[in-house]
């Protein structure tokens, strides 16, 4: 497993639709790149800015039922790939010290990484798989 940061959000080229670009600390020009939903994408945004919202957005209540019942985001994995769909699980910590995997998309899961202070982690073969060199960015 390697472990990965949000690099930020881009606009595809083709569609107009955002990417989230995430990448290994080490690495500053290879990105894993992932076609998100834009509402996913403004969550993302928020929760790297630190903006408070006046009520709490999905990721805010998913983190705040999370402490409510004294769960712990442990981390989040991109786990694998299926017809080019990427699959991601949150890994959460039991009040009573069990962990439990829950799959989720890899957008919702950064998003709620972000606001947890929770890793982000890639299997090999699915980094092998999406990593992709941009140059500049």
């Amino acid at each position: 497993m390697r472990e990965l940061v949000v690099a930020g959000i881009a606009v595809d080229q083709e569609s107009g639709g955002p990417v989230l670009l995430l990448r290994a600390q080490e690495e500053k020009d290879r990105f894993v790149p992932l076609r998100i939903g834009e509402a996913e994408a403004v969550s993302i945004m928020i929760g790297l800015r630190g903006d408070a919202t006046p009520r709490p957005l999905t990721h805010d209540l998913l983190m705040h039922v999370l402490s409510a019942l004294e769960a712990s985001l442990e981390g989040v994995s991109l786990d694998r790939l299926e017809e080019g769909i990427c699959y991601a699980s949150l890994h959460i910590r039991r009040a009573s010290g069990d962990t439990v995997q829950v799959d989720a998309r890899p957008s919702d899961s950064v998003a709620l990484a972000i606001r947890t202070g929770s890793p982000i982690f890639i299997t090999e073969e699915v980094y092998e798989a999406l990593v992709q060199e941009l140059p500049g960015f």
